[in-house]
């Protein structure tokens, strides 16, 4: 378990590497709400790549691997409803509204003008009837629900290894008896194997989401053949293990 919990850190260090090269050649039209997400979670994607190596075999790789996860999803998924994309940038416009409610500092003219302009466009998708705006820019579906809109990789992926590891993420006490015993006084750190599986389980989950999103990334903004060898240079590597 080691040696492949090793294995990983190498891979996640090279794939670290590729991405870097590949977001470098990345083009596309920032006005584009597509074109700006797929660069925006690509960035955030290699960001936090760079955490698990910086982390490599502790337990939060768990916590990392389950964003990366969504973020990989939420791509996925504005990419077959591009609606998705317009909200998932316009939201920040809820989010600016609310804290100028809360603020008692004096707004930019230009900045009020903006939300002024976008205002009805942010009302129609995001006001509920009794004049609240939701409280995320998906809307209410939840993570399993938009897996399963996706396609069946994603759905593996949730009921394989993102849902089991919700249980270390939210404090379960079945995730500290895997992981601590009691000695005299003591709190002890087990390291079992059924832990170190769950975090191969992780990396592996990280590794997948980055390709996702590199691949989704490469064919909107540059889909030419020097970066799609990249990846499938990567992704031979990764299947080698």
């Amino acid at each position: 378990m080691n040696q492949l919990l090793e294995s990983l850190n190498k891979i996640n260090q090279e794939l670290e590497t590729v991405g870097k090269e590949i977001y470098s050649d990345l083009n596309g039209d920032m006005g584009n709400d597509l074109n700006y997400m797929c660069k925006c979670f690509l960035k955030r994607q290699l960001t936090q790549l760079r955490s698990l190596i910086l982390l490599k075999d502790e337990d939060d790789v768990i916590l990392i691997a389950r964003s990366m996860f969504e973020g990989s999803l939420y791509l996925a998924y504005s990419m077959k409803n591009i609606e998705m994309a317009r909200r998932w940038r316009l939201f920040s416009l809820v989010v600016d509204m609310q804290r100028i409610q809360n603020s008692e500092e004096e707004v930019p003219e230009n900045v009020a003008d903006m939300i002024e302009n976008f205002k009805p466009e942010v009302d129609l998708l995001f006001k509920k009837d009794n004049g609240d705006y939701h409280k995320n820019w998906y809307g209410n579906k939840t993570i399993k629900k938009i897996a399963r809109a996706v396609d069946d990789q994603y759905v593996y992926l949730y009921d394989t290894y993102y849902s089991p590891m919700s249980e270390y993420h939210h404090w379960a006490t079945a995730a500290f008896g895997k992981r601590y015993k009691l000695e005299s006084n003591e709190i002890i750190e087990t390291r079992s194997d059924e832990v170190k599986l769950e975090r191969v389980n992780a990396l592996c989950m990280a590794l997948s989401s980055t390709f996702s999103t590199l691949k989704l990334s490469v064919e909107t903004l540059t889909p030419d053949r020097v970066s799609i060898k990249k990846i499938e240079r990567s992704t031979i590597i990764r299947t080698s293990i």
